[in-house]
């Protein structure tokens, strides 16, 4: 993984929480000039094509943290077929329904060269749409952050056959990569695991068992009960991202 790379995705899924004047004068101080914002009974996302380069980049906006509940809670759990193969969340699919053509148009009009390359992010109900938006234009790589199951085991395989580079962040107790039910929701990607230190370790699922006891208990020390809810703070991914990042150059 490209830690360059995933620090700078971990800064756009934090700045689409912004309002659309501070994304776009963030874009323009980093040269960006082809850009766009949708905004559509909810659902928001902001795609640019990267400067002198045959890239473009989508990125989601999440659940905001007083609306929690309304990921934790989702009334439409239930199916439907993707538009690939496999089933997906129907909430999730149709909150990106509502941007997707207008994303896809936008792309088009931006008349790229042949094999040029998508990427995607978001974070929390962003890294869902993120991941369904992946699948159905056949990005070159996802980066997700705090991000629920999206899809049943076909679903799960037909992006796997796609070839996407998906790399899923999950910090510590996050409480939102843990739903919806994993009966008949599954995950894809890489698992990218952010220890109760702030590491990026490969370990054992006995060992994250044992890792996220350890953030409990330190959380319970600092007065935080509810953990899982802290855990999944964007702020948080981006901060802990970012320290990576910059160990690696050292």
């Amino acid at each position: 993984m490209d830690f360059k790379k995933a620090a700078h995705m971990a800064g756009f899924a934090s700045l689409v929480y912004n309002d659309r004047d501070v994304i776009e004068n963030h874009l323009k101080e980093h040269g960006v000039s082809d850009w766009a914002w949708f905004d559509i009974e909810g659902t928001q996302a902001f795609a640019f094509k990267k400067h002198k380069a045959n890239e473009i980049f989508i990125v989601f906006r999440g659940t905001e943290p007083d609306e929690m509940k309304d990921i934790l809670a989702d009334a439409k759990a239930w199916r439907k077929p993707a538009r690939e193969k496999g089933l997906v969340h129907f909430g999730f699919a149709q909150a990106l329904d509502k941007v997707y053509d207008k994303i896809v148009r936008w792309i088009d009009e931006q008349k790229l060269d042949d094999g040029y390359k998508i990427t995607c992010t978001g974070h929390s109900l962003g890294a869902a749409l993120a991941t369904i938006c992946a699948s159905r234009l056949d990005a070159h790589e996802l980066y997700t952050f705090g991000s629920p199951r999206v899809g049943n085991r076909a679903f799960v395989k037909e992006m796997k056959n796609d070839g996407i580079k998906h790399w899923r962040f999950v910090n510590n107790n996050d409480i939102v990569t843990k739903v919806p039910f994993p009966i008949i929701y599954r995950h894809h990607g890489e698992l990218v695991y952010i220890n109760h230190y702030g590491n990026i370790r490969k370990m054992t699922p006995w060992q994250r068992v044992k890792d996220r006891w350890r953030g409990r208990a330190r959380a319970i020390a600092k007065g935080q009960l509810f953990d899982g809810i802290f855990d999944h703070s964007m702020g948080l991914y981006y901060e802990k991202v970012q320290n990576v990042y910059t160990q690696s150059q050292k």
